[in-house]
């Protein structure tokens, strides 16, 4: 017990904040792991889904993401057109001129 009667106010305050630090971080790290581990196993499930799922979930699979990819070009090209109509000559198919 001689160690706390030579020992400051400093440096008891700094060993105190690294072990709360320590300790949030831990349980930052836990909770993260946790929840990347959880993500990982459910985007392979669904991947594993779709292959032993055979050729017809693959043709949903695939006109899905065909339709998510031109509704974000559509509206690409419709944000592009409308913030500067000179910007392409696509735009000219919009602006009828």
């Amino acid at each position: 017990m001689e160690f706390l009667q030579t020992a400051d106010v400093g440096s008891l305050l700094l060993i105190s904040i690294v072990l709360v630090v320590l300790c949030v971080a831990g349980l930052l790290i836990f909770f993260g792991i946790q929840i990347i581990g959880t993500t990982v196993v459910g985007v392979i499930e669904m991947v594993m889904g779709v292959i032993s799922g055979g050729p017809a979930v693959w043709c949903g699979c695939l006109v899905l993401l065909a339709v998510c990819g031109l509704c974000a070009g559509g509206a690409l090209v419709v944000a592009t057109c409308s913030s500067n109509p000179s910007s392409m000559n696509f735009c000219l198919l919009f602006s009828g001129g």
